[in-house]
């Protein structure tokens, strides 16, 4: 009994942990200030989004695995930031799934009932220009290009809160 409970336990615990690659130190890549690195990704249907095409608008990037659950507490943020600012041309949302399939990613969008648009990297090409582990990840992006704010592991912002420091920068 007491070995099923601590099995029980240490499984729930990884459930809500976030990703964390290898015992390693956490190293980032890309800092406040930085220019977002070149980057190709594609969406749903196949179709591409280069990192430049962010050039002129505001973007909020994330990285997320459906399986992470720090990334299960945080994407409803997320989504709430899209279906207010989705009709902003000044805003960008580009939601990057890390080594998922579009079949898992849009399953579990549907069981959110998530109407955030989301992109795939199929492995960890891209993830890896901004930092070697840990997810979820979110950058704030000016309309040069230039990260201006990051959350790692968790945004301590509620979506009303993100909506405005998005708003002082478009």
């Amino acid at each position: 009994m007491k070995t099923r409970f601590v099995t029980s336990l240490v499984f729930t615990l990884l459930l809500f942990s976030c990703i964390k690659d290898k015992k390693e130190d956490v190293i980032n890549y890309i800092q406040e200030n930085d220019k977002l690195p070149e980057f190709t990704v594609k969406n749903a249907t196949g179709e591409e989004l280069h990192s430049e095409d962010l050039t002129g608008k505001v973007t909020l990037l994330t990285f997320f695995v459906t399986t992470c659950g720090d990334c299960k507490r945080e994407l409803p943020k997320i989504d709430s930031v899209w279906n207010e600012l989705k009709n902003n041309p000044s805003f960008r949302l580009v939601t990057i799934s890390r080594g998922e399939t579009v079949e898992v990613v849009n399953a579990f969008w549907k069981k959110q009932n998530f109407t955030t648009p989301f992109y795939l990297a199929s492995d960890k090409e891209v993830f890896s220009l901004f930092a070697n582990s840990t997810i979820p990840r979110v950058y704030l992006i000016d309309r040069e290009n230039i990260v201006t704010w990051m959350a790692i592991e968790q945004i301590d912002l509620s979506a009303k809160q993100l909506i405005g420091k998005i708003e002082q920068i478009m």
